[in-house]
């Protein structure tokens, strides 16, 4: 690392990015679903799919972190609680106030909600974020599931000292290594929580959870670290390495419908991402401001985008033509639409929950 006067290290602009990034990604794959639902031609390519990556870019960059930020912080019972009251209370609302948007329209039109689902959403399991063998009301809410799993696990290590964190990230990582051999050459489990437990998807959370370990363990020799200008080429490189094997895996997982191996195969690619733009946030180097305000905007990109899209698709339906030139209008109008919506969501409803939420938790844990 740099011998240098450090940038603040608590403050990781180029993950912050990256989580708007991921999000605008996952909003990309949606609106190719769009544009084939309700225009009679179609601009985007079946290139566009690959936007669901921004998922698995989540999930590492969920586990780097919970590890990153969580570092210093005390262990034990009280450590626990209050990290699950914060990711609680960082989920959950704001999704709640969503689904209930979308349970309104459901009852309502529900011709609009799940439509091509045979069977209705459990509802109050989609409000839990509980595992479950049918889509959650919201859509992108199964990603909170696994996150509220990784949330669960992750509290569950904060019990033992600092020292047992990789060990328990081995273990973790090796118990979905064993359920994956019992569930390929054994009988098929019919249960939706072991089905969460033994995913590969947790594979993610495990690779940015290990390199933020690293990078913590890394810090301890900064002082006789590499310098800046070392830390932009490494970041360069890693960056390079990332997104070179990230769509060469997309590629090879494109040949296997069923996505089986998703999980450990966008785990690495996606860590060199990750780790990547964490060295250049370590060599101070400046990011493009807007798109760090996309990253705060990214959970409520994240959550509001489907419903959205969903209801411009409907009004585009009532003047779409066979010319290319609305496709484009609209997709634009679309993406913009989208995004000043989350943008809306963040400042008047998602920030203040936040900072209610933080309230909150000192008064809870002042003790």
């Amino acid at each position: 690392m740099s011998i240098e006067t450090p940038p603040d290290l608590n403050r990781l602009d180029h993950i912050q990015a990256l989580r708007g990034i991921a999000a605008f990604m996952v909003v990309v794959s949606h609106l190719l679903i769009v544009e084939r639902k309700y225009s009679p031609d179609q601009i985007l390519g079946d290139w566009a799919a690959y936007g669901m990556v921004g998922v698995d870019l989540f999930f590492v960059i969920s586990g780097f972190i919970m590890v990153y930020v969580m570092w210093e912080r005390p262990r034990g019972v009280k450590a626990a609680g209050e990290f699950l009251w914060s990711r609680a209370a960082r989920i959950y609302p704001l999704y709640w106030i969503v689904s209930l948007v979308l349970l309104v329209f459901w009852f309502i039109r529900p011709d609009m909600v799940f439509s091509s689902i045979d069977a209705p959403p459990d509802i109050l399991k989609s409000f839990a974020l509980f595992p479950h063998d049918r889509e959650p009301l919201l859509a992108v809410g199964w990603t909170l599931v696994h996150e509220m799993y990784f949330y669960l696990v992750f509290a569950g290590i904060m019990l033992l000292p600092r020292p047992a964190l990789l060990p328990c990230l081995i273990w973790w990582a090796l118990l979905i290594a064993m359920f994956q051999m019992y569930h390929i050459r054994g009988p098929q489990t019919s249960s939706p929580a072991l089905a969460l437990i033994g995913s590969t998807m947790t594979y993610q959370f495990i690779v940015g959870a290990v390199l933020a370990w690293a990078l913590k363990i890394g810090e301890q020799s900064r002082a006789v670290g590499a310098s800046r200008t070392f830390e932009t080429a490494a970041s360069i490189l890693l960056l390079g390495i990332g997104i070179v094997w990230l769509i060469s895996a997309v590629m090879q997982l494109a040949q296997y419908p069923d996505n089986s191996s998703r999980g450990w195969e966008l785990a690495g690619p996606c860590g060199f991402i990750v780790l990547g733009l964490a060295c250049r946030d370590f060599a101070g180097k400046a990011i493009f401001s807007p798109l760090i305000t996309l990253g705060d905007w990214s959970y409520s990109l994240y959550l509001t985008h489907v419903l959205s899209l969903t209801i411009m698709g409907r009004i585009w339906a009532n003047f779409k033509s066979e010319s290319w030139i609305d496709n484009v209008l609209v997709l634009l109008v679309m993406i913009a639409v989208t995004i000043a919506l989350s943008g809306l969501v963040y400042t008047y409803i998602e920030r203040p929950i936040i900072k209610a939420a933080r309230k909150t938790r000192g008064r809870l844990f002042s003790s």
